[in-house]
């Protein structure tokens, strides 16, 4: 009997490899991080795991002084996160604040200031270049104004946005930019969020600098409606196809003002925690999509295509008939290496998209899970809930 055991289990290891589904994989988690983190005072391991739970990996709390921020990093570190600090000494004394963080193994960078406008460009510039004469190794985090007025940029400082983000990059020490544009309203989507998109993606892009962008976790007025699950993944997918590498949420901490955050003023959570978390999940299984790529081209389907955006006309070489009903979708193309990969977004918040897709024997779709698999296996007609995203990748063409 035991020998028969052994030459069935030895029988069912050999079938694993062939029943094995291959999986899009990616080498690093995306980054994901909560802007306005938890309070200084409830920094406590269990808040700590708490959010990585909701699969934030990075935390950004300003915090009372340097031992409290050093507290905070222990934290991290014990829990597996990380932490851009932010404490009143990294501005008054950096060489001594810098020096005692840099070589924290849960620092992920250095907060300076939230939506400058040009004249605050000089002194960040210099604060930024003193903090990487020290530290080489971690980022200067400065999160830019929203494009909300992509030509009426008085008030910045400048003639345009992409001025604004241009002349940021030259005077500010940073590896990375950031920018936020909370564009689900109770009306609708805001008409200028994909031409902010198109702008700020196209001067990271000049700039060879990757860029971080946000999705709202909370509402802070009329205007803006309780997070749905739709509405976050618009935001996020959006994000991901115009090429961001790396997500931020605001505000995962409710204060005053705020509505519906994932967690509220008692300390605890909301049907929002929940949300956020299947949809940080569904990102992190299909990161090695997005983590890395280099963005080939963004268009737009449908009778209206969202304003400063262009139209799909050109389609890729594995992919013969691709067509969308409804309002349309958003359609990326994405390299990395020997895959490109063809995105497809619903910007549709309230009704699912039926599109057509045909192709030649290259042709994979990637699903929710990550898993691979023969684009011809399923119908060439399929639905996209609102919102939501469908990936599919064939190799690129050499």
């Amino acid at each position: 009997m035991r020998r028969f055991l052994l030459l069935f289990l030895l029988w069912i290891q050999g079938l694993t490899p062939i029943h094995a589904q291959e999986k899009i994989v990616s080498d690093h988690p995306l980054p994901i991080m909560a802007w306005s983190g938890f309070p200084a005072g409830e920094s406590t391991p269990d808040r700590f795991r708490e959010m990585k739970e909701m699969g934030i990996n990075i935390n950004l709390t300003v915090y009372p002084d340097a031992g409290a921020m050093q507290n905070a990093l222990d934290l991290a570190q014990a829990i597996g996160m990380k932490m851009v600090t932010s404490c009143p000494e990294l501005k008054t004394n950096p060489a001594t604040t810098v020096g005692q963080f840099m070589n924290h193994p849960a620092l992920a960078g250095y907060f300076l200031r939230d939506e400058p406008i040009r004249k605050d460009f000089e002194a960040l510039g210099s604060w930024a270049r003193e903090i990487e004469s020290l530290d080489n190794r971690h980022f200067c985090f400065v999160n830019l104004i929203s494009a909300i007025h992509p030509t009426q940029t008085a008030a910045l400082g400048t003639s345009s946005y992409a001025t604004y983000v241009s002349l940021f990059a030259k005077e500010v020490t940073s590896r990375l930019l950031s920018f936020d544009f909370y564009p689900i309203l109770s009306e609708g989507i805001h008409e200028n969020w994909y031409q902010g998109l198109e702008i700020f993606s196209e001067e990271a892009k000049k700039l060879q600098a990757p860029f971080w962008a946000f999705a709202l976790a909370s509402s802070y007025n009329d205007l803006h409606p309780t997070p749905t699950l739709p509405a976050l993944r618009l935001q996020l997918f959006s994000n991901l196809a115009y090429g961001a590498q790396g997500l931020e949420y605001w505000s995962y901490w409710m204060s005053d003002g705020l509505r519906n955050a994932p967690i509220n003023q008692e300390g605890k959570r909301t049907p929002v925690y929940d949300l956020i978390k299947q949809v940080n999940r569904e990102i992190q299984e299909v990161a090695g999509v997005f983590v890395g790529s280099k963005v080939i081209s963004v268009n737009h389907t449908g009778l209206v295509i969202p304003k400063g955006t262009t139209r799909l006309t050109k389609l890729p070489w594995a992919i013969s008939t691709f067509e969308t009903e409804g309002q349309g979708a958003l359609v990326s193309q994405l390299e990395q290496g020997d895959k490109h990969f063809f995105v497809i977004v619903n910007r549709d918040l309230n009704q699912p998209m039926t599109f057509v897709i045909d192709g030649n024997d290259s042709l994979r779709r990637i699903l929710k899970d990550g898993t691979i698999v023969r684009a011809d296996a399923y119908a060439h007609s399929m639905e996209i809930a609102p919102g939501d995203m469908a990936i599919f990748m064939f190799p690129t063409k050499k």
